[in-house]
């Protein structure tokens, strides 16, 4: 009977000694990963049709065109005698004007190689604004480069210096009402135009994946989307957050123009994607209750992969296997719309909001 026993307790021994062995090897090959709510939710994968590339885009440089000195037969003689100059101080100007005598001025200084955009509206269709150069306080030569009234934009990289807008006709007989446009805001070395304004007050060029200028800021820096639902309860309520805010560096994979709209419902047919490489999550659903004193407050930060946030999103086992993740402005707006993602929950089986994406162009 001892033999027995002993023989007992040394199997019992191996058994624990090699359950213990299995136990650490299986750890070290599956990662561990907290149980959470939010791993039930059914992620799906976003179908995206195929898209097309934004034509290749060349801005001329002012220095490259052949300056026009019969733009405005005798300008020179009598430029600055016939009238006053305006100062356009901002890099922004929409202003608007009535051209009684032969020519209007608006005098514009440049600090450093720009983008520049021009435009000119007018009641009278032979109106002509054209830029000429400043030298040393007297008007000098035409840069050629202009629009007619009612033509729509144009626009070329200016260098630094001083130059007048020129407001006028090739009789200098006409006159009339106008609008004026003028963006200068933007530096040059744009590699694409993504949208511009009608009246040329926002001007949002391509730069790089990690340069979208607006009027002269990049759009990257600070981009956030962000979402918040509460429901109130007899005794309580809870909610679920949800944010992303895409890293300064290396923080997007890639730039798309297209249509999109959402069962939400709101539509945004002239949007810009953005599609996140890196950034800063968080997803937080909580739930608050209080029972005739009996408080209940729990807090879940876990997201629909099972990773707790807020955490460095592209850093994921999953953040990249169910899709590409947009984080969507629209244009018309201005204003970050959605967050198109398989990790938004509105996105999931169990979201059930639904969408649609045409006339996808990337922009490179």
């Amino acid at each position: 009977m001892e033999k027995f026993k002993r023989i007992i307790v040394i199997l019992c021994i191996m058994v624990l000694v090699f359950g213990c062995m299995s136990l650490n090897a299986f750890a070290t090959i599956i990662p561990e990963v907290e149980a959470t709510e939010a791993q039930g939710v059914n992620m799906q994968k976003l179908s995206i049709e195929s898209y097309s590339e934004l034509p290749a885009q060349e801005f001329l440089d002012l220095e490259d065109l052949e300056q026009s000195k019969t733009v405005f037969s005798g300008i020179q003689n009598k430029a600055f005698s016939s009238r006053g100059a305006w100062a356009i101080q901002d890099s922004v100007f929409v202003g608007n004007g009535n051209l009684t005598d032969s020519y209007d001025f608006y005098v514009v200084n440049l600090t450093a190689k720009q983008l520049a955009f021009l435009k000119l509206d007018s009641s009278n269709p032979n109106l002509l604004a054209v830029l000429y150069t400043i030298n040393n306080g007297s008007l000098g030569s035409s840069t050629g480069w202009g629009v007619t009234a009612n033509s729509g934009a144009s626009f070329i990289n200016v260098p630094a210096g001083q130059y007048a807008i020129l407001i006028g006709s090739a009789s200098g007989a006409e006159v009339g009402n106008y609008k004026l446009m003028w963006n200068c805001s933007n530096p040059s070395g744009a590699s694409a135009i993504l949208n511009y304004t009608d009246d040329l007050s926002r001007v949002v060029l391509y730069y790089s994946n990690s340069q979208i200028m607006s009027n002269g800021t990049n759009i990257i820096d600070g981009l956030k989307w962000e979402d918040h639902e509460t429901w109130y309860l007899p005794l309580g309520y809870s909610a679920r957050d949800m944010s992303i805010s895409v890293a300064s560096n290396n923080g997007v994979k890639g730039v798309y123009l297209g249509s999109f709209s959402s069962s939400a419902p709101y539509s945004a047919p002239n949007a810009l994607l953005i599609d996140v490489n890196r950034g800063s999550w968080l997803y937080s659903n909580s739930y608050y209750k209080n029972d005739t004193g009996n408080v209940t407050h729990v807090i879940d930060y876990f997201d629909l992969s099972g990773l707790k946030t807020p955490r460095t999103f592209g850093d994921g086992y999953a953040d990249f296997s169910y899709g590409p993740n947009y984080i969507i402005i629209d244009l018309d707006t201005f204003q970050v719309c959605d967050f198109l993602s398989p990790f938004n929950y509105h996105y999931t089986t169990e979201g059930g909001r639904s969408y649609s994406l045409t006339n996808l162009m990337g922009v490179s």
